[in-house]
């Protein structure tokens, strides 16, 4: 964690590590967890890097991961005859979908590996913190105030 950490803190550009095309799966992680309510979208964090190095790590998810983009590369291709990261909004949305039917296991994988790699980041874990009031406290219902004020934490995605 420590090493992850200081790579996000020291950007530098990720040579191609062999997980597949940069630019495609900033695009895909953007779409996966989109920026909202205050939180950032995962290829805004170090998402993407943290992919990349965990395919270094581990060469099969690495292949997973590459499948799933080369997959996604096909599918956009056949879809609306463009390139992934090109495609409008919807049209991800459309493609992801399909994706999420007809290679669901596939599918399934690389989200869980989205979901990772955003909430390991520590700018995204800094952002759902929650503060503690100071020990002691009187009323131990006090505790639950803080708790009380947050909204939900999941995002609602469509």
């Amino acid at each position: 964690m420590r090493a992850f950490v200081r790579q996000v803190a020291e950007p530098r550009k990720v040579t191609e590590s062999g997980v597949g095309d940069r630019e495609a799966l900033v695009a895909v992680l953007d779409e996966i967890i989109p920026a909202s309510d205050g939180m950032p979208s995962a290829g805004a964090t170090g998402a993407p890097q943290y992919l990349q190095y965990l395919g270094l790590q581990y060469p099969q998810i690495q292949e997973e991961i590459k499948h799933f983009l080369k997959g996604l590369g096909q599918a956009s291709a056949a879809a609306f005859g463009d390139e992934f990261p090109k495609l409008r909004s919807d049209q991800r949305v459309k493609v992801l979908a399909a994706m999420e039917r007809t290679r669901s296991a596939t599918f399934s994988s690389f989200v869980n590996y989205v979901y990772e790699a955003y909430y390991m980041c520590p700018q995204v874990f800094g952002l759902l913190a929650c503060s503690m009031p100071p020990l002691p406290v009187e009323d131990p219902e006090e505790l639950l105030v803080p708790v009380r004020k947050l909204t939900h934490l999941y995002r609602d995605v469509s």
